[in-house]
C-alpha cells in the first residue's frame, strides 16, 4: 500500500483518538517505533493491522473505522492534488476523474502501490455510474471518501451500492445521485442507500445535447425554446424535495428533455421501485398528429418484450398530456459509453450489433419500425453492459393504414437515416438495418458515413455519397464485418439483409471466426 495512505492513517489515529492514547495503544502493540514514508509502498498488512488497533481503542466496527478514514482521507486528497483539480470540479467530477489525475500518477511514481481502479460513467449532471476494483476490497473506504468529498463541497449524494466484492461480485458498482435539496425519507425505504442531510440551494438542471451539431438531433427536436415550467403541467410533490407527482410516482428530477416529451427519474410508491416516465411535451400535445404518434408508442411498446427493449410497465395521461412508465435503466447511452475509449475491440463491436439486432427483431416482430436507430438510442446498462433499444417515440407501426405523419415532413437524425426516410418515401424495416450500419460503421472507424456537418450538406451525403469501406479506413477490421456494413447501408432496400435473422446469422459467424 501507498506510503501516504498509511501517514494518512496515523493522522486520522492520532485527531480520533488522541496523541497521547494512540502512542500508547502503539506502544503496547510494539509498533511505536514504526515510521513511513510518503513515498514508499508497504504490505497491506501493516496498514490492516493499524486499523484494527484503532477500531479496537475506539471500540467501534472496523467497516465503520475504515469508512470514517475515507471521510477524513478525501480532504486531505483535496489539499495534496489541489492543483490537479479544476475550479469548477465538485463531488462527482472529482470521482470521474479521480482515476485519471490521481491514480495514474500513483501507478506510474509507485508501481507496488496498487490504487484501486475506477471506472467512472456519466449518465448525467448530476448522476454518475462507479465501478470499483481492487483485491483489496476496501468499498467502504470509497465510499467515506465519496460521503468526505460530499462533506467538503456541501453537497447531498445519494450512493446505491448495486454490487460489492464481499458478496462474490467481481467488483462494486455504486450509483452515485446528486440532490439539489435534503430529502424527506419518512416514507421512502432507502435500503442500501447512504443519505447524507446536506442543506444546498435548488438548482434545475437542463438537458444537454449530447452532440450539439444540428445534424445530429431529431427533425422534431430541431427548434429550440425556452424551457418548460412542467411543475404546471403536474400534480404536487409529495415530498418536499419531489419534483412533481403524477397518480402513485413521485417525480424526483428531470432526465432529459426533448422535443416530443421530458423523461423524469420516478419513485412508483406501490413498491418503492426506481421507474422512468416519459410525459408528452404540453406544446406538442395540442397537436391531435403528435398525440396520435405518442400513443402509438405506448401501444407498441407493450408488445414488445426482449431483454434488449427497454420494459414499459404502464400508461396513462395527466390532464391532456400521455405519459409512459418504464423500466429505469443504470447504465448510459452508446453514444457516451464509446467515448471512454480510442477505439472499441472488433469482439465489442460485434457484440453490440448482435444484442441490437436481438432487440430489432422484437420490435419488427411486433410490426413497428423504430425510425431513429441511433447511439444514443442504445443504451448499455452496467454492470452487465447489455444493450436495449430505448426511444421508440418515433417508431412507425407498419399495421397502421393512416399515415400520421404530416405531408412533406420526416422524422429521424439525418446522419443515421435511410435515404428513402429522408426523401419522404414509404419505408419498411430495412430502413432500421441501414441506421444499424450506420451505427456499426461509426463504432469501427471512429467516423460517420454520412455526416457533413449541417443538415442540406448531410441529406445530400444520404442521396449521392458512397462512404469508404470500413476495411480501408481500418486494415485490421473483418473483411466479412466491413462487407456486411456496407451491404446494410446499401441505398436501394432490396439490396440490404431481408430480416433481422440473417444479419445476427453474419454476425454470429463473424464472432466464431475471431475465436
Amino acid at each position: 500500500m501507498h506510503g501516504l495512505i498509511l501517514l494518512q492513517l496515523q493522522k486520522f489515529a492520532l485527531q480520533s483518538i488522541g496523541a497521547q492514547k494512540w502512542r500508547a495503544v502503539l506502544a503496547q502493540a510494539g509498533l511505536d517505533g514504526v515510521s513511513f514514508s510518503a513515498g514508499g509502498v508497504y504490505e497491506d498488512s501493516q496498514a490492516l493491522g493499524l486499523v484494527v488497533l484503532a477500531a479496537e481503542t475506539l471500540g467501534a466496527p472496523v467497516d465503520q473505522v475504515v469508512e470514517s478514514f475515507g471521510r477524513f482521507l478525501s480532504s486531505e486528497l483535496i489539499r495534496l492534488y489541489q492543483r490537479s483539480i479544476k475550479p469548477e470540479w465538485k463531488t462527482l467530477e472529482i470521482i470521474e476523474n479521480t482515476e485519471t489525475f490521481i491514480h495514474s500518477a500513483v501507478r506510474a511514481g509507485n508501481p507496488g502501490a496498487q490504487p484501486p481502479v475506477l471506472d467512472a460513467i456519466r449518465i448525467s449532471d448530476d448522476e454518475l455510474q462507479l465501478l470499483y476494483s481492487s483485491e483489496r476490497k476496501l468499498c467502504k473506504l470509497a465510499i467515506g471518501i465519496i460521503k468526505g468529498l460530499a462533506d467538503h463541497f456541501n453537497e447531498s449524494i445519494d450512493i446505491k451500492h448495486d454490487s460489492c466484492m464481499h458478496k462474490g461480485d467481481p467488483f462494486c458498482s455504486f450509483q452515485l445521485t446528486r440532490n439539489s435539496v435534503r430529502r424527506d425519507t419518512e416514507k421512502v425505504e432507502i435500503g442500501n442507500t447512504i443519505q447524507f442531510e446536506l442543506q444546498r440551494q435548488p438548482t434545475t438542471t437542463g438537458y444537454k445535447t449530447p452532440s450539439g451539431g444540428s445534424s445530429e438531433r431529431t427533425i422534431s427536436e430541431a427548434s429550440s425554446s425556452e424551457p418548460t415550467q412542467w411543475e404546471l403541467f403536474l400534480s404536487p410533490p409529495v415530498m418536499e424535495a419531489d419534483f412533481a407527482s403524477i397518480g402513485p410516482y413521485r417525480l424526483l428530477s428531470r432526465q432529459g428533455e426533448g422535443g416530443m416529451g421530458c423523461v423524469f427519474r420516478s419513485i412508483d410508491t406501490r413498491n418503492e421501485q426506481s421507474v422512468a416516465i416519459k410525459v408528452l411535451h404540453p406544446k406538442v400535445a395540442k397537436d391531435p398528429t403528435a398525440q396520435t404518434r405518442f400513443m402509438r408508442e405506448l401501444r407498441a411498446l407493450q408488445l414488445i418484450k426482449s431483454k434488449h427493449v427497454v420494459e414499459v410497465r404502464d400508461v396513462g395521461q395527466i390532464g391532456n398530456l400521455p405519459y409512459l412508465v418504464m423500466e429505469f435503466l443504470k447504465g448510459t447511452n452508446l453514444q457516451s459509453y464509446t467515448r471512454r475509449f480510442l477505439s472499441l475491440p472488433i469482439h465489442e463491436i460485434v457484440r453490440i450489433g448482435m444484442e441490437t439486432v436481438e432487440g430489432l427483431s422484437a420490435v419488427h416482430d411486433a410490426g413497428i419500425i423504430h425510425r431513429d436507430l441511433k447511439p444514443d438510442n442504445l443504451w448499455i446498462e452496467t454492470p452487465s453492459l447489455n444493450v436495449k433499444i430505448i426511444d421508440l417515440g418515433l417508431a412507425h407501426a407498419v399495421a397502421e393504414e393512416m399515415r400520421v405523419t404530416r405531408t412533406g415532413t420526416f422524422i429521424g437524425t439525418p446522419s443515421f437515416m435511410a435515404p428513402e426516410q429522408a426523401s419522404g418515401e414509404t419505408i419498411d424495416h430495412r430502413a432500421d438495418f441501414f441506421s444499424l450500419g450506420c451505427v456499426l460503421y461509426e463504432l469501427s472507424t471512429g467516423q460517420r458515413p454520412f455526416d457533413k456537418g449541417n443538415l442540406i450538406a448531410t441529406l445530400s451525403a444520404l442521396a449521392n455519397h458512397t462512404p469508404s469501406p470500413p476495411i480501408e479506413l481500418v486494415s485490421d477490421l473483418p473483411l466479412d464485418l466491413s462487407n456486411l456494413i456496407l451491404r446494410m447501408m446499401e441505398k436501394d432496400p432490396a439490396n440490404r439483409p431481408e430480416n433481422c435473422a440473417e444479419i445476427r446469422a453474419a454476425l454470429n459467424q463473424i464472432q466464431q471466426n475471431l475465436g
